[in-house]
């Protein structure tokens, strides 16, 4: 079980100025479906060894990853009827996290605006889009129809669902659900589509799909209208991640590879392949040092978000050895939303406001505090 954790609430007044940047490790998280484990790369992707060894925990064709904001790690296997839990520092398995409700090849995951872990269903018969608390507890079936072979989704600004039905791989398209779970339709149809996976919207509205079929992604603007190829020349892309750079990670079935992309697409080659890489189908990014409670030096590097949950703003507050705080915001598929440096006038004790702005959507973001030696993460789930 992870330790509790204490937080000043002394509160010093901050100068925001620029200055040296703090350096922050991240790791890559990929899931190796057909092995039964999760892998860890660099940012430079050099394989790191495994996460979560294979079958840890009874563990079957791994589907996705989410970090809960207690710092676990939660993992959905096509295998399993129950949600996996694991150490955020060792990758150790904890045991079954999802509890009231049998899953039926549960596939991808998210935490939505209303601060409930949402999960699709592979199963054909079994399908609505399925809820249940923080703690792992059923709520509810979320649609109100079924979501047969559904994968990635997202939400808008307006509160609706988005998720790619796969159906046999030629026939997918994206559905659209309200926000109390109410059918809407299909929003991007068959004509060009065919196998979607992941997706995700652009800051600028405009909904990228990756279609395991054809090797692309499809951009599509925010009517559901085709716009253009985005990326093509892949095998079987799913999932996906951004990196600190801005660059974009991409699985790949079909060459047992993760790709590496520049923002505007252009191949950069594998970021990853080997290793026994089997499949893999979900790719994330984490800072490093940014699970549970940092030690530096003999003090104990405490950090909390002000509240946890919410709309915002959140306060940041807590102790670092160092005078010299940087802070960054990333959200759930590793994009940087914020960077930006800090000062606390009190030397040890620090706090900062975070104010999500518009370009921030519902969902779970990273905040990552460093003073240059460790870096401390609290999960911030926002609502609307």
């Amino acid at each position: 079980m992870r330790p509790s954790i204490s937080f000043s609430i002394t509160i010093c007044g901050l100068l925001w100025q620029s200055g040296v940047r703090a350096q922050i490790q991240y790791e890559v998280l990929v899931n190796s479906r057909d092995t039964h484990a999760v892998f860890r790369y660099d940012l430079s992707g050099n394989w790191l060894g495994e996460f979560v060894t294979s079958g840890s925990g009874g563990l079957q064709f791994p589907e996705d990853i989410l970090f809960h904001p207690d710092g676990t790690v939660l993992v959905t296997g096509a295998g399993n009827a129950q949600i996996k839990r694991y150490d955020g520092a060792t990758g150790d398995y904890i045991g079954n996290f999802s509890s009231g409700y049998s899953l039926s090849i549960p596939s991808k995951m998210s935490i939505g605006p209303d601060s409930l872990i949402y999960v699709t269903q592979w199963g054909t018969v079994q399908n609505n889009v399925v809820r249940f608390d923080l703690s792992g507890v059923f709520v509810d079936e979320f649609t109100t129809v079924g979501a047969p072979l559904g994968l990635g989704h997202f939400w808008d600004d307006q509160g609706r669902f988005y998720i790619s039905l796969y159906d046999n791989g030629a026939n997918g398209t994206v559905h659209r659900f309200a926000a109390d779970g109410s059918d809407l339709g299909v929003f991007i149809d068959s004509s060009i589509l065919q196998g979607p996976t992941d997706l995700w919207q652009d800051t600028n509205g405009d909904v990228l799909v990756q279609d395991w079929t054809s090797g692309t992604v499809l951009r599509y603007d925010a009517n559901g209208q085709f716009i253009s190829t985005f990326i093509s020349g892949l095998s079987n892309p799913e999932g996906h991640a951004w990196l600190p750079s801005g660059n974009l990670l991409m699985g790949d079935w079909g060459e047992d590879a993760v790709h590496l992309f520049d923002p505007l697409g252009t191949d950069l080659g594998y970021f990853s392949s080997g290793n026994g890489l089997a499949d893999p189908n979900c790719v994330r990014l984490r800072a490093v040092g940014a699970i549970g409670v940092a030690e530096i030096d003999s003090e104990a590097a405490t950090v909390q978000a002000l509240p946890t949950i919410g709309p915002g703003p959140f306060l940041l507050q807590g102790h670092l050895p160092s005078g010299a705080i940087h802070l960054t915001v990333v959200d759930g598929t590793g994009r940087v939303v914020e960077d930006r440096s800090l000062t606390s006038t009190g030397g040890i004790v620090f706090s900062a406001t975070w104010e999500p702005g518009a370009h921030c959507a519902p969902g779970t973001y990273q905040l990552v505090v460093s003073d240059g030696r460790a870096a401390v993460r609290a999960m911030v789930v926002l609502t609307e």
